[in-house]
């Protein structure tokens, strides 16, 4: 596929049936936000989706709002564990297990999605047979009000993808069809940890440079340590690729160095988002 196919791409519906899409959403005391997540799925102008939310034994009102909407819309299924996981990538997994649909897409309950996410996404996946795919997005604060956006390159190879994380895991999907279902490592970082699993075997992220999605900016949502940061990458360098000490230690400081601005920019934002509150 060339660079200017993609470029092309108007984003229109092929006319072809449409396949089943499995939304995977983890959700932890989520009560503010999980509400307008789930009606950005049900806003969508691509209709045949499940949404897989798992609740991770929250201590707030998200299963009583979730189990509202799943009454009144059964492609909406709560499922709730019994034990806290820690974290977002075992609630994930646990969906992806129970999913049936021909493709995987992933939104969090504190982010939206735009109404034409999953009609323009799939057309552009299904046009190119693509096996996996991300988009753009909008930055917002926590009240909503737009601070930035991001654009991923139009394609992102594994080695480009140890560079730099630019699959927004808000945006990604992909064709189970084509690769199977794919969990989630159990680590910090998780989603990283996973494109470059998927890539690793010879795969490439190709991105719709249309933002169709909205990440929410929380208060905690970007660690500010960066030796917490740095223990992330380190594991899934040195333990999930298998890299030398050497190439864990040069990649670990390349990848923190390259975001460090990123990470400042979304810390001040924080800030700014938590004075105004």
């Amino acid at each position: 596929m060339t660079g200017s196919s993609l470029v092309n791409f108007d984003g229109c519906d092929l006319g072809a049936n449409e396949l089943l899409v499995s939304i995977v959403m983890p959700a932890y005391n989520a009560s503010k936000t999980v509400a307008n997540s789930v009606m950005s799925v049900q806003e969508q102008s691509y209709k045949n989706w499940e949404l897989l939310i798992v609740d991770d034994c929250s201590t707030d009102d998200t299963v009583f709002i979730v189990r509202g909407f799943s009454k009144n819309d059964a492609r909406i299924k709560l499922i709730s564990l019994t034990e806290n996981s820690g974290g977002p990538a075992y609630p994930r997994n646990v969906a992806i297990k129970q999913a049936t649909g021909e493709f995987i897409a992933f939104l969090d309950a504190d982010d939206e999605w735009l109404p034409e996410k999953l009609e323009k996404q799939i057309a552009f996946m299904r046009r190119f047979n693509l096996a996996i795919s991300c988009t753009g997005y909008y930055v917002v604060s926590f009240a909503g009000a737009n601070v930035g956006s991001f654009s991923p390159p139009q394609m992102c190879s594994y080695r480009d993808l140890l560079a730099a994380n630019s699959v927004g895991c808000l945006t990604a999907m992909y064709d189970v069809r084509i690769l199977g279902k794919r969990y989630f490592p159990i680590c910090g970082h998780e989603d990283y940890a996973l494109w470059l699993k998927i890539l690793r075997n010879g795969y490439t992220v190709y991105g719709l440079q249309e933002s169709l999605s909205r990440y929410r900016l929380t208060l905690g949502s970007v660690s500010s340590s960066k030796l917490k940061v740095m223990k992330y990458f380190w594991n899934i360098y040195k333990n999930q690729e298998g890299f030398s000490t050497f190439l864990a230690i040069f990649y670990c400081v390349r990848y923190v160095w390259g975001a460090r601005n990123k990470y400042s920019r979304q810390l001040a934002l924080q800030q700014v988002t938590a004075s105004g509150e």
